[in-house]
């Protein structure tokens, strides 16, 4: 027997001292499977040259080091993401482009993150995100764009994706998996007092997955403003379809996009760029791929046409698993009005060939 108000057997004290550390680690590691968080950094930095004959409007050859990417556009990003438990998680992504040749930001607006800044939440019902992203196009394209939007500054990849640069702001984006269907949902409100669709975006999409076949489709309405301080807007519809097939090491794709612009009342017409594209890839070797394409732009307003046709072949080497090589030699077709396309042909040459060559390096 101990007294009244003795001391603690040293037994007891031990056993008790196990017991609390016990709990708490208990605890700890509870926490832990619920709340685990991983931030990510990574980036993609492109740098060559590329050689375009009739790149001037004297018919001269242009010769200009590729420090935007002409392979690959040069970015870094942040992206975290954090387990909520149940299958659920938060997530966002920061990215922002530069320009390899001077280290400034690749944008006029001096904006940082102006490629993605998004914050969104995931689960059993797919994911949400919110912000200034990807189009809803750019993801039902991507499945059948032959050069998986490399090479966008020669491809008509970014026009078809549509958006600022193929990105929206004040962006809702959504996409759930289910079996091998991809359902995608988009509205990007226009923020502006007063009517829900100024300025508004809405969009819908469904891509289908297998080994073997991939497809997908997609529509876009836009009430683009007549002017950045006028009440009135005009519609933009945009429908897209296209699909992939796998034949062992080579991949065979197509697409189709139809963009629909109302103009202005004065003009009384409409905007129609109709857009076709077709390509393979062909994966020699785990190391050496070889893609082909051909990508046509076909324009019509107000009755006056314009078209662009563009064919391209691409290499590419894989030095390691974050360094490759490529090449390309591209050549481009104007006709009609685009040749007159200050936007479009700064040269104003009906034909121009291109070859560039470089290095991608993604960490």
């Amino acid at each position: 027997m101990h007294e009244k108000g003795g001391a603690v057997p040293a037994l007891r004290v031990s056993t008790l001292t196990r017991s609390l550390a016990a709990l708490a680690l208990a605890g700890l590691a509870s926490g832990a499977a619920h709340a685990q968080s991983t931030v990510t950094l990574y980036g993609s930095l492109d740098g060559g040259l590329r050689n375009l004959v009739n790149g001037t409007k004297t018919g001269g050859a242009a010769l200009t080091m590729a420090s935007n990417g002409v392979y690959n556009s040069n970015r870094w990003g942040i992206e975290g993401k954090e387990d909520l438990g149940g299958g659920y998680y938060a997530r966002f992504v920061l990215e922002a482009g530069f320009v390899l040749s001077t280290g400034a930001n690749n944008n006029t607006n001096n904006q940082i993150f102006q490629r993605t800044s998004t914050v969104g939440i995931g689960g059993p019902f797919g994911q949400i995100d919110v912000g200034h992203q990807y189009t809803l196009q750019h993801f039902v394209v991507k499945d059948f764009e032959p050069f998986d939007f490399h090479y966008l500054s020669i491809t008509e990849s970014t026009a078809v994706s549509g958006g600022t640069t193929g990105r929206d702001d004040n962006d809702i984006n959504y996409r759930g998996i289910f079996g091998p269907w991809v359902v995608r949902g988009e509205y990007a409100p226009g923020g502006v007092p007063g009517s829900v669709a100024h300025g508004s975006t809405l969009g819908g999409g469904l891509n289908y997955h297998t080994k073997t076949i991939k497809l997908g489709a997609g529509y876009t309405h836009k009430s683009n403003p007549l002017t950045a301080t006028s009440s009135q807007y005009f519609a933009n519809d945009q429908y897209t379809a296209g699909g992939a097939v796998t034949l062992g090491p080579v991949d065979v794709m197509a697409g189709y996009s139809l963009d629909l612009q109302d103009t202005p009342a004065s003009a009384r017409s409409m905007t129609r760029n109709q857009y076709l594209w077709g390509g393979l890839r062909y994966q020699a070797t785990p190391f050496f791929n070889v893609t082909a394409a051909y990508y046509d732009d076909k324009n019509k307003t107000g009755g006056v046409d314009g078209r662009k046709g563009v064919a391209i072949i691409g290499i590419d080497y894989l030095l390691s698993k974050r360094t490759e090589l490529y090449a390309d030699i591209d050549y481009t077709h104007f006709t009609g009005v685009y040749v007159t396309n200050a936007t479009l042909n700064l040269s104003g040459h009906q034909k121009q060939t291109g070859i560039s060559f470089g290095m991608n390096h993604w960490f």
